[in-house]
């Protein structure tokens, strides 16, 4: 004889009907079609995103330089064209005459610097019967920068005209010879030779200090 137990929670259960055991519940039709459907929405969506942001992104960097070109390159060459057309030819020609004009007139005031030898061997040589004069104007010349110089005697028929020269034979002493001159307050500068053979003579008819 079967043994009887109580009524319990299992035992309503057999009575709502439906599978018995581990069989699961069926899934209806939408929960297989939904997920799938949303995953490819989403992933759409996140695409067309990244796609919009990357655009955005590519336009923002070359938007500076159209921008730059098109103020600057139409302004200039409008403003610079029309202006150099009419006013450069009137205006070379007014100049080059000005330049030329110019040019004459300063070349004879450049005059080149002379070239003064202080080491020329220099002979001063007292023909005027004054004693020590030679000497006197030899000390004049070594204060004046020379260094080379000697004093000696020359006779006075010696001297040409009589009168106080610097003579030199090398037209290169030219300007020495006149520097000579000048600290010793003599007029007469010959460059014909010396009598005596030196590189430079101070001839003395006089005292050149008188």
């Amino acid at each position: 004889m079967p043994q009887e137990y109580d009524r319990d929670e299992f035992d309503d259960i057999a009575d709502q009907g439906g599978p018995v055991g581990v069989h699961r519940t069926p899934i209806p039709w939408w929960g297989r079609v939904l997920p799938p459907l949303f995953a490819f929405i989403a992933a759409g969506l996140i695409a067309y995103l990244v796609a919009v942001m990357l655009w955005n992104s590519g336009q923002g960097s070359d938007e500076p330089e159209p921008a730059a070109t098109v103020t600057t390159t139409p302004t200039a060459e409008a403003t610079a064209s029309p202006e150099p057309s009419g006013s450069a030819t009137p205006s070379a020609e007014p100049s080059a005459s000005a330049s030329t004009s110019a040019e004459p007139s300063e070349t004879p005031s450049e005059e080149p610097e002379p070239v003064i030898n202080y080491d020329a061997q220099v002979h001063v040589r007292n023909g005027a019967g004054i004693s020590g004069l030679a000497g006197e104007q030899q000390a004049i010349l070594e204060d004046a920068g020379f260094t080379n110089i000697e004093a000696n005697n020359i006779a006075a028929g010696n001297i040409p005209g009589g009168a106080n020269v610097v003579t030199y034979g090398d037209e290169t002493l030219a300007d020495t010879a006149q520097e000579v001159a000048d600290a010793l307050g003599i007029d007469a500068i010959s460059g014909d030779g010396t009598p005596g053979g030196a590189e430079i003579e101070v001839l003395l008819a006089t005292n050149p200090g008188n």
